[in-house]
């Protein structure tokens, strides 16, 4: 379940502040430190916001139900890079040009 407080300015629920998540056996709260983005779409708005603890959140509001979602959530210091193959391994985009050249052009047959 999510709980969301939000500012309502020139329309209702306009921007979240803080939010809660909670369960049966979880309960936590979050104050809302950045609206990253935000869209509003016809029938549901969409904010994508940095709280408290520097996680990433995609809170979903349906205008319609009167009702908040978390849809996605990312702890941006756990987000790798790509790391390059280990020495001696060819990346797969090495291979293909080995195989079919460098005109990325593909055979058919």
């Amino acid at each position: 379940m999510v709980k969301v407080e939000c500012h309502s300015g020139y329309k209702v629920n306009e921007r979240p502040v803080a939010f809660t998540l909670a369960d049966r056996d979880f309960r936590r709260s979050f104050q809302v430190r950045e609206v990253i983005d935000a869209w509003l779409g016809d029938d549901c708005d969409y904010f994508k916001v940095k709280a408290d603890d520097d996680n990433i959140y995609l809170l979903k509001y349906d205008r319609y139900q009167d009702q908040w979602d978390l849809i996605f959530y990312q702890d941006p210091r756990r987000m790798d890079t790509i790391q390059p193959p280990a020495s001696g391994v060819k990346h797969p985009f090495q291979l293909a040009f080995e195989r079919f050249g460098t005109d990325r052009s593909i055979p058919i047959h």
